[in-house]
This record gives C-alpha cells, sequence and structure tokens, in this order.
C-alpha cells in the first residue's frame, strides 16, 4: 500500500539534482540559474499524503550541467522511513523555457517536464505517470523545492537543501 501511496511523491520529487564532470565550455553559454545549481545538494524535507500522514525526508542529489552549456542533469536520491528513491532528470533551457524528462529507477515511472525560469525560480510541470507542480527557489547556498501533485496520494512534499 505505501509503495502505491509513495510512487507519485517519487516521481514529484524529479528536478531536485545531478551527476557528471562539468565541462568548461558548458560554464560559459550556461543558464545563470543552472550555474547557481551545479554541484552536491543535501537536506530534509517532508512528505505530506492525502490522509495527512507526515513522513520526514532526507535527501541527497546533484545537478551537473550537460556540454551544451543549456542542459542539467538532475540525480536525486531520498529516503523516508518507509521508502527509497533515485530520480533521475535531464532538463534544457530554450530562452526562458524549461523541458525534459524525468525518470524515478525503483518505481519505473517516467514523464515530462516543462516549465519557465525565472530569476532564481525554476516553475514546472510535470506530466507522464503522475501530474503536478514543482517550484525550486535558489537562495544563496540554499534552495527550497515545493511539489503539489492532486489526486496522486499525496498533498505535497517540501525540502530545504544546502550545498554539501
Amino acid at each position: 500500500m505505501h509503495i502505491r501511496i509513495l510512487k507519485p511523491a517519487a516521481a514529484a520529487l524529479v528536478v531536485l539534482m545531478g551527476t557528471m564532470m562539468i565541462p568548461s565550455a558548458a560554464l560559459a553559454d550556461a543558464s545563470p540559474l543552472f550555474k547557481q545549481l551545479v554541484g552536491s545538494w543535501q537536506g530534509l524535507g517532508d512528505l505530506t499524503l492525502e490522509d495527512g500522514t507526515r513522513e520526514r525526508l532526507s535527501c541527497k542529489g546533484y545537478y551537473v550541467l550537460k556540454q551544451e552549456g543549456d542542459g542539467l542533469s538532475i540525480a536525486t536520491l531520498c529516503e523516508s522511513p518507509t521508502q527509497k528513491f533515485e530520480i533521475r532528470s535531464l532538463v534544457a533551457e530554450k530562452g526562458s523555457g524549461i523541458s525534459g524528462q524525468w525518470e524515478e529507477r525503483t518505481f519505473h515511472a517516467t514523464g515530462q517536464v516543462s516549465g519557465k525560469a525565472n530569476g532564481t525560480t525554476l516553475d514546472l510541470s510535470i506530466t507522464g505517470t503522475i501530474e503536478g507542480t514543482i517550484s525550486i527557489a535558489l537562495t544563496g547556498k540554499t534552495h527550497s523545492v515545493t511539489v503539489t501533485a492532486a489526486g496522486a496520494g499525496i498533498k505535497g512534499v517540501q525540502i530545504s537543501l544546502s550545498r554539501s
């Protein structure tokens, strides 16, 4: 039962972080927000289920620029008392638009990501196995992630991450 409920939550965490080496040419052409997100992050948060139950999350993740500079590879590992999630994503920025794909490897969920970058904030929509929204707000050496996924067994996810 928990796996069915938490599967959408795992998928909704897709846009947190990423892995790979960063070529210097990619940094020169990269979006300012993508540049600021590059690196290792860790933090805590809460998963709230539709029935009001809360589970504490511990997350580690990595953002890495793709060689072209307009793409961001994202990898996230999160644990709650009952679940582990492994999420991968690749997003690209064209102008102020963001698009890409996500995959949750534990539950084999997949889908699309789209949205906009506004200064130090990413406002995204996710579709596929679940549908919802994700907002990532960067403030200095921390960023917050807020996820909503109506009808997916969860009310939302809130995480605060700091550079590790």
